[in-house]
């Protein structure tokens, strides 16, 4: 879940351990059926599930994020770091 309260992402594993739910689910990580079912619970909840491709493309939106050193993704701008 976004620190911004309505996105959610989800993915098959940790982010970034495949290159999206495509590529989860021809590696056999993910059922479309399972992924069908959190993105309408995540929907009916009132979030908006953004796909992995999406967030890790380079950050380059309106506010910087000068505290990281390398250029950031938009998942950094949206769900944070992981320390």
């Amino acid at each position: 879940m976004s620190k911004f309260g309505s996105l959610a992402e989800v993915c098959a594993d940790n982010p970034g351990a495949f290159l999206g739910t495509d590529d989860a689910h021809e590696e056999g990580a993910l059922d479309l059926g399972d992924l069908a079912t959190v993105e309408r619970a995540l929907a009916e909840l009132g979030y908006v599930s953004v796909p992995e491709e999406l967030l890790e493309s380079d950050y380059d939106g309106p506010g910087r994020l000068e505290q990281f050193s390398a250029q950031p993704s938009w998942w950094t701008r949206f769900f944070g770091t992981v320390w």
